[in-house]
């Protein structure tokens, strides 16, 4: 299991970028492919905004952004119908692979 596996099991998503150049790197390498130097870590807000979302039965889905430009896939929860731009609050998990889901901040 990789560092970044490890902490989506304990419900952490870590963001993956060089030091030196400060390039998001994603999806998470060991090396930074624009200056080829080691990559670090550092811990996400946890917060993004939709994009795009459809629905599925009852279940909403869409695309979210995160921090750094980062776009990652998931599951939302809403009292009410999402709205593209609203923001939302991020879950991570990890039970053979990666699990996002993403619920409505209230107040937007």
């Amino acid at each position: 299991m990789t560092f970044f596996e490890e902490q989506l099991e304990q419900g952490i998503f870590q963001i993956c970028y060089c030091r030196k150049c400060n390039y998001t790197i994603w999806p998470p390498k060991e090396i930074c492919h624009k200056c080829y130097n080691k990559s670090n870590w550092k811990k996400s807000t946890n917060i993004g905004k939709i994009l795009e979302f459809s629905k599925k039965a009852s279940m909403y889905f869409g695309l979210i952004e995160i921090d750094n430009g980062i776009r990652i896939l998931g599951d939302i929860s809403s009292t009410s119908t999402p709205k593209i731009g609203q923001s939302v609050r991020m879950n991570v998990s990890f039970n053979s692979k990666p699990n996002y889901s993403f619920i409505v901040v209230k107040n937007n």
